[in-house]
């Protein structure tokens, strides 16, 4: 899915049984809902492709999960998802097009090495994201009716902002140390251009 798509919030309709289904991306407000199942789906996956084998194997080994997660994005109930499951190649293209749509959440990122053990013990929480995005200008309501999608997005659009102020404040601090008084007004008055 595209950017767009993310930001939108846009979701998909898909025929399930003769019956139109609209699968939505997971929004922010339910994520705590949805990571409860959608995480051991996401560890079962890991990096792997949504083939027919893989999704019967997901569906044999986490059913309950699966049924979960899916009614979390669609207006199924847990009750007909079990009768949809039983039309296997239906219930993988639901199960299927639910993971493309909400491919942000299941995509496999490498863990970093070389992370310090100190690091480790100072993990950021989902309210220092939450405020990270504030400070960029987002609002708590509109980040809560984010996609996981957008959100995430969003979230790595901030930390390159913040880098890049970084960066130019470095440069600036450094010009500053090292130029002369007269050679210092000057950079400082361009900067006011």
């Amino acid at each position: 899915m595209n950017d767009f798509f993310l930001a939108t919030n846009r979701s998909i309709k898909i025929s399930v049984l003769g019956n139109d289904v609209e699968v939505r991306q997971i929004q922010m407000k339910d994520f705590d809902l949805w990571a409860s199942h959608a995480e051991v789906l996401k560890n079962f996956i890991k990096g792997r492709d949504y083939s027919d084998e893989i999704l019967t194997e997901l569906f044999t080994a986490h059913t309950i999960q699966v049924i979960s997660m899916i009614a979390c994005v669609t207006d199924i109930t847990k009750e007909s998802l079990l009768k949809i499951a039983v039309n296997e190649q239906e219930f993988k293209q639901l199960l299927k097009t639910v993971l493309n749509v909400n491919h942000a959440y299941f995509k496999y990122e490498k863990p970093k090495r070389g992370r310090k053990k100190a690091a480790q013990s100072n993990e950021s929480t989902w309210f220092d994201s939450f405020q990270f995005l504030i400070s960029a200008g987002h609002r708590p309501d509109d980040i809560m009716n984010m996609t996981y999608g957008a959100f995430d997005q969003y979230l790595k659009s901030a930390q390159k902002d913040n880098k890049n102020k970084l960066q130019y404040l470095s440069s600036v601090i450094r010009s500053a140390h090292h130029a002369n008084a007269k050679e210092f007004a000057k950079f400082f008055e361009g900067l006011k251009e």
